[in-house]
């Protein structure tokens, strides 16, 4: 990558900033904007040409932003509905790349099996890199976003295989059904022993190096030492960085310094940021080349008729087997709510597809052993991007009224569950304030004063009705942001008139910055 294509690179980000600010303003998923933002700055005549590397997108972004998912799933409420995302994930998928294969094969003229089955595996899995940016916008139940977050964490790994395998039955002109069965077996026991590897050295690391800057660079270097093993032994690096998240999970609250979780959410928020920013801007830039290589050699007619078809398949085929597997008997455990058709067309419809699908497309092989071209590569990549526009771009924007029209809302489940945490945590500090006195490590005056504080807090949290507990909440919330604001233009003051440094009045300011967070928790709806 040469001096243009960096500062290029630099100027993306740049222009990121308004088109996010503008999602925001407009109540939009960001993704949707910055892909149609590409879209658009891929008309500006002299930009400099910018070819979206398949192994940058594989080795560089993904990592990093699985990992950061992985951390940040629901995955308990995963377990209790892993029934569901088992069918999602490896059923789905399955049927998902068979019926577009046969479609593909049966439309486009000489188009063979096996690049057929290409795309197929290509389009079939969602993409949580999409997903889960357009999910936060919406208020659903708990285990409809745990079972779309859920699936489309592990769907790539089943389609990875087909789609090696289909890469291969071209590259060969060779079969074999037995082998495919045994290929994924292996590539899912070895990802996740892999996963599981990286997760515990992660662990046993934190046990031992408690400096939160060392903490912070195992953090990220952890998505890595997963991903990369698993992709030099042709395993999925996909389900192996999954795997390490999930294990590394468990064990942060116990083995990461305070100040090092404090860090890590910062850091990661940041980079899952810029990198999904540059990551869609990408991928909107790269239409013009894909839709000029696929014009090329047929019609645009022709080439978008057989788009529509395929975007019509897949979204036939997900509505009705997401459907099918909400009513399926070992689709939920059996204290689960009922089946609920709504919450089926919810999943249904956050079937978005994203930068994984276009790199893996992209990564398809321009020449075969023998010397001929991949067939229909250029189709390939076009189809894939359009699948990509029109359910990311076409499913994000419409999702808010699908969930409007169904009159679909999230229950209050989660903020109880904080409230019952908190009032939990208050007798556990109540107790020992008790321990701490008895024992003589602290002053009688002093533990009266902290057991008023404890046990007001706790009574805020047990007292009346939902309603009135939400009122003092919000109350009791902006007087103590209102107390914060205050101390924190003190501190500003005294810099101001050289009575503390800059240095004094950052460290301070970063005290009061996080105790800021704490009032608002549960005021949210």
């Amino acid at each position: 990558m040469n001096n243009t294509q960096v500062g290029f690179l630099l100027a993306l980000l740049i222009a990121a900033i308004p088109l996010v600010a503008l999602a925001k303003r407009v109540n939009v998923s960001y993704p949707i904007v910055l892909v149609l933002g590409g879209l658009v700055l891929g008309f500006i005549p002299g930009l400099p040409h910018i070819q979206l590397d398949p192994n940058i997108v594989l080795l560089v972004f993904l990592p990093p932003l699985l990992y950061w998912e992985a951390i940040t799933a629901p995955s308990d409420i995963m377990l209790e509905n892993a029934g569901q995302i088992g069918v999602l994930a490896f059923g789905l998928v399955i049927v998902t790349t068979i019926v577009v294969a046969v479609v593909a094969h049966a439309i486009v003229p000489a188009m063979p099996w096996g690049a057929a089955f290409v795309l197929g595996a290509i389009v079939s899995p969602t993409d949580e890199l999409a997903a889960v940016p357009v999910l936060e916008h919406f208020r659903l139940p708990r285990h409809v976003i745990a079972i779309i977050e859920g699936e489309s964490l592990l769907n790539d790994a089943t389609a990875l295989v087909i789609y090696a395998t289909a890469v291969t039955v071209v590259a060969t002109g060779t079969f074999h059904a037995n082998g495919i069965v045994l290929l994924f077996v292996v590539d899912v026991v070895g990802s996740i022993a892999i996963g599981f590897l990286a997760g515990r050295l992660a662990v046993e690391l934190w046990r031992r190096i408690k400096d939160p800057q060392l903490q912070g660079v195992i953090s990220f270097t952890v998505p890595f030492l997963a991903y990369l093993p698993a992709q030099y032994l042709g395993l999925s690096g996909v389900l192996a960085v999954v795997t390490a998240g999930v294990y590394a999970n468990w064990f942060t609250p116990r083995v990461l310094a305070p100040a090092s979780r404090t860090q890590l959410i910062g850091f990661w928020n940041t980079l899952v940021f810029v990198a999904n920013a540059v990551l869609f801007l990408l991928v909107g830039l790269q239409l013009h080349d894909i839709a000029h290589a696929a014009f090329a050699r047929d019609s645009w007619q022709l080439v978008l008729g057989y788009a529509v078809v395929i975007n019509a398949v897949i979204i036939v085929v997900r509505v009705v087997l997401v459907v099918l597997a909400e009513y399926a008997p070992t689709a939920a455990p059996a204290d689960h709510a009922a089946p609920d058709w709504k919450h089926a067309l919810v999943v249904a419809w956050s079937g978005l597809r994203g930068a994984v699908s276009l790199a893996a497309a992209l990564a398809i092989p321009l020449v075969l052993p023998d010397g001929s071209h991949f067939p229909h590569r250029d189709l390939i990549i076009f189809l894939t991007f359009t699948v990509i526009l029109v359910t990311l771009v076409g499913g994000g924007l419409t999702l808010p009224a699908v969930v409007s029209r169904l009159h679909i809302t999230g229950t209050n489940e989660e903020r109880e569950l904080v409230r019952l945490a908190l009032v939990r945590s208050t007798d556990a500090a109540l107790s020992q304030i008790d321990q701490l006195e008895a024992a003589g490590r602290l002053e009688s005056d002093h533990a009266d004063a902290l057991r008023r504080q404890f046990e007001h807090k706790r009574e805020s949290l047990r007292a009346g009705d939902a309603a009135s507990k939400k009122a003092h909440l919000a109350q009791h919330a902006e007087a103590e942001r209102a107390i914060l604001d205050a101390q924190r233009q003190a501190l500003i003051e005294m810099r101001e008139r050289g009575e503390i440094d800059n240095v004094i009045m950052r460290k301070l300011l970063i005290d009061l910055d996080l105790a800021s967070s704490r009032p608002t928790l549960l005021g949210q709806e």
